[in-house]
């Protein structure tokens, strides 16, 4: 893969994370709705949302580099109306001596990284059959999302919110499942999709069950589905060195790349 061959899967990898996150805002389970909202400045793509000033996801300049180095301070000033302090998520290709030296002379420094990996489905038949894997759809949207409160330690989420919320978890760009042990709930994951190419995304297998094939049976099942739906290409990122890395690098993920979260710590 060339140089241009790989900004350009970068480009593509950042367009399909946006448009996640702009779903995530619409189903975020809060007392609150999100309202987020985009700009686009130079090359850079702003996500501001009043309703979450501290959310360092939903607050976010994406595509920031050398070529807007002039605009910094516009950038910081359209926050800053808000009242907000954003995170700046930095590709590689952005960053240099001089982008780093400008973030951090506003007090912005690298305080956290994620990996960016992608995967061509391929279809897997040695999926756990001891493991059972249910679709999410509006039969058991509910008892989806009260699995999504108990996994988030039991988040204080009225019956009125879940009710208008759990449309979002079964519709066609998607998809969500549970694992199931025996009769009891191990774990939970999502399929977003956007054209051809897809995202994993939000794993979580809860503490008795970590290390019995959960996560995996629905790694795979998701990426059978992602196959038989035709996606050319399927997208995640996870924590480097995590359990998560390590289990999709298994099953033929590859880094494309990792990114920098740039952040204004303790408001300085």
């Amino acid at each position: 893969m060339g140089k241009n061959d790989l900004l350009e899967q970068v480009s593509k990898i950042e367009e399909i994370e946006l448009k996640l996150t702009v779903f995530n805002a619409k189903r975020a389970l809060s007392k609150i709705d999100k309202k987020l909202e985009t700009k686009t400045i130079g090359n850079c793509s702003l996500l501001f949302d009043i309703n979450s000033p501290d959310s360092i996801y939903y607050n976010r300049v994406k595509g920031f580099g050398m070529k807007d180095l002039d605009k910094l301070e516009n950038i910081l000033g359209i926050y800053s109306e808000q009242g907000i302090i954003p995170s700046f998520d930095m590709t590689p290709n952005n960053i240099n001596e001089a982008v780093s030296l400008a973030l951090l002379k506003h007090g912005f420094t690298n305080s956290e990284q994620l990996v960016f990996m992608q995967l061509t489905p391929e279809a897997y038949t040695d999926i756990n059959k001891g493991i059972k894997i249910v679709k999410v759809t509006e039969k058991n949207a509910e008892e989806f999302v009260n699995i999504i409160i108990s996994s988030e330690g039991g988040m204080d989420i009225s019956s009125k919110v879940i009710g208008i919320k759990k449309q979002y978890f079964y519709q066609n760009n998607f998809y969500n499942y549970i694992s199931y042990i025996g009769n009891e709930v191990a774990g939970v994951g999502s399929l977003f999709i956007s054209d051809n190419e897809g995202y994993i995304a939000n794993d979580f297998t809860f503490k008795g069950f970590r290390g019995k094939g959960g996560q995996t049976a629905l790694l795979k099942y998701r990426i059978n589905k992602a196959k038989e739906l035709g996606l050319e290409k399927l997208y995640t990122d996870v924590e480097f060195g995590s359990i998560s890395h390590n289990n999709m690098e298994k099953l033929g993920f590859k880094t494309v790349f990792i990114n920098s979260f740039y952040t204004k710590l303790n408001n300085l």
